[in-house]
């Protein structure tokens, strides 16, 4: 069994948040702890999305990235919710979030949080959760790519859908089309009426239909958030490395390379400076 360790961090007022850097510390332990667990148990497990770029460009977290990814094949992230489910208990002050343990919980991606810590969100309910980790579990989306695209967008619209739905108020964020900002605010009242049960079930109904092991085209159907730049060919994570992230060593897809140019294109350019800022919309604390 893993030890969690507390996290020795800067001290801050009481109503302080926390640093980035601090923010940072707590989730690598967390995913630590995780990795470790999948490693002991022969479940594949990589860093994926930001903290794959950071691993690649930075040898550890992209210095304003604002959380940490992994994904799982389906078969694999299922074994670890079940494992999980019996043995939480033997790793003090973490929590699994997901729509099985926490019924407000408003995503399908599973989270881990350490319940030493709190979030407040800007635009969404507290269900009380801390500092987390995300893990998005592939499925398969089929073996011919107008097919996979097809599969996928539909979950892309159902999680987009659920999203607008479990908002605490309207708010354009990083929504840019001059379309899509019209039809926002429509679409977000609809969804608050249908409520973000509708859509969770209807992507439930979604999850494992394509075996992740007997698909040529494998993502989050769940939640796609880029459309065929969330989409890989499943040979991309067939393989696999070690690289250094931060003073630990994590798994990443042997083809990184190109998983990453596919999502991001150059990603070893660094962003313009304005955009250098995290993506989330939260302040973590520290509980009294």
């Amino acid at each position: 069994m893993t030890e969690f360790t507390e996290l020795k961090y800067k001290k801050a007022g009481p109503s302080e948040p926390l640093s980035m850097r601090d923010t940072q510390q707590i989730a690598l332990e967390i995913l630590h702890t995780v990795a470790q667990i999948c490693e002991e148990r022969n479940l594949r497990y990589y860093l994926v999305y930001g903290t794959l770029i950071g691993a690649v460009r930075h040898h550890g977290f992209i210095p304003w990235d604002d959380d940490v990814d992994i994904m799982m094949p389906r078969p694999d992230y299922d074994k670890l919710m079940g494992y999980l489910k019996d043995h939480i208990g033997e790793y003090p002050h973490l929590q699994v979030f997901n729509r099985e343990t926490c019924p407000e919980y408003p995503y399908m991606i599973t989270r881990i949080s350490d319940d030493r810590y709190e979030i407040r969100m800007e635009n969404e309910k507290p269900f009380g959760m801390g500092v987390f980790i995300d893990i998005y579990p592939y499925d398969g989306l089929g073996n011919e790519q107008r097919e996979a695209i097809r599969f996928g967008m539909k979950g892309d619209r159902l999680s987009s859908l659920c999203y607008q739905a479990s908002r605490d108020h309207f708010a354009i964020e990083t929504t840019t089309s001059p379309l899509r900002k019209v039809i926002k605010y429509p679409v977000y009242l609809l969804c608050r009426r249908l409520g973000k049960e509708r859509f969770q079930d209807a992507l439930e109904k979604l999850a494992g239909v394509r075996p992740y092991d007997a698909s040529k085209y494998v993502g989050c159907v769940i939640w796609l958030s880029w459309g065929v730049k969330d989409m890989y060919l499943r040979k991309w994570f067939d393989a696999y490395t070690y690289m250094p992230f931060e003073q630990y060593r994590f798994r990443v897809p042997a083809a990184y390379d190109k998983i990453l140019r596919h999502t991001y294109g150059d990603y070893m350019q660094l962003p313009p400076e304005e955009d250098r800022v995290g993506h989330h919309y939260y302040k973590a604390y520290k509980k009294k």
